[in-house]
């Protein structure tokens, strides 16, 4: 089956143009990208969480048999899914980009994924309700669902230290200078280096961060915005004609997002054929 996409261009000579392809089309900024379903079985999954080493797809989803959430895995290439066992009510997921290890957070505290026997076990923090987790440059940091601050976990999740000073803390990340991007109920902030903070004078919202190739960038309902911790400013790097309810970013430029109870894998198309189509308007 061929998709056709149609963009009108209103100018003096009227320009029709075509793209014919093999799946949908879904533009993001300037850019074009085959659209493809991962899986439609899940429940309003969200948290998207992508290991680079295994191409594996970690989710959070609502799950009817244990009343409450789950946590899930597929595979980007394969499509085959399944259902993670050992933990319920999580929260959070998190993937060391350095040794691919996957840790979840719950109500109950920290627990790490057994590829091998598709479990998770809990490993400390076990009166902690984590929210959100991060791991990045061999740390590793939560957000207590309770008082919703920030915290740096040591001695491999058995202890937790307050991170910085600041209270309804509801969404951040990490990036790679180990500036701390964060939103709070007040507006979006950075911490640089953990320390100096300085609100974002662009953005009042963001609802998940993704960082990636040395960038930290916003997801807003309008778009995906580059933030420049530093300066406390946001630049707009393309708009979105959806609001997904997560998204990452994977290898070769692909990009993973969550709507309803669909996930999606967005390909770049890296060449295509153009048709333009020309006729008089009068």
């Amino acid at each position: 089956m061929k998709y056709i996409l149609l963009l009108f261009l209103i100018a003096v000579e009227a320009k029709l143009r075509i793209y014919l392809t093999d799946t949908p089309l879904q533009r993001i900024g300037a850019r074009i990208y085959k659209k493809k379903l991962l899986t439609d079985q899940f429940k309003s999954p969200k948290e998207l969480t992508y290991d680079s080493s295994s191409r594996n797809l970690f989710f959070m989803y609502m799950d009817d048999v244990i009343q409450n959430s789950g946590r899930a895995v597929i595979n980007v290439i394969t499509k085959q899914a399944k259902k993670i066992h050992g933990i319920e009510k999580n929260k959070a997921i998190a993937v060391d980009p350095d040794t691919s290890d996957v840790y979840f957070g719950s109500e109950d505290g920290l627990y790490k994924y057994d590829p091998v026997t598709n479990e998770a076990r809990n490993i400390g923090l076990y009166n902690v309700n984590i929210m959100k987790l991060v791991v990045r440059n061999n740390e590793m940091f939560l957000l207590d669902a309770n008082n919703h601050m920030l915290y740096k976990v040591f001695n491999e999740g058995k202890t937790a230290v307050k991170l910085i000073n600041m209270k309804t803390v509801m969404e951040f990340e990490i990036d790679d200078n180990r500036d701390v991007h964060f939103v709070t109920m007040c507006g979006v902030y950075c911490a640089i280096n953990g320390h100096e903070i300085v609100k974002n004078t662009d953005l009042s919202v963001v609802y998940n961060f993704i960082v990636s190739d040395g960038r930290t960038y916003g997801v807003t309902e309008d778009g995906i915005y580059a933030l420049d911790c530093a300066n406390g400013t946001a630049r707009m790097v393309a708009d979105l004609d959806f609001i997904p309810r997560s998204m990452t970013f994977g290898d070769y430029g692909d990009i993973y997002y969550s709507e309803d109870d669909f996930i999606y894998k967005l390909s770049p198309i890296s060449s295509y054929l153009v048709y333009n189509v020309h006729r008089n308007v009068k």
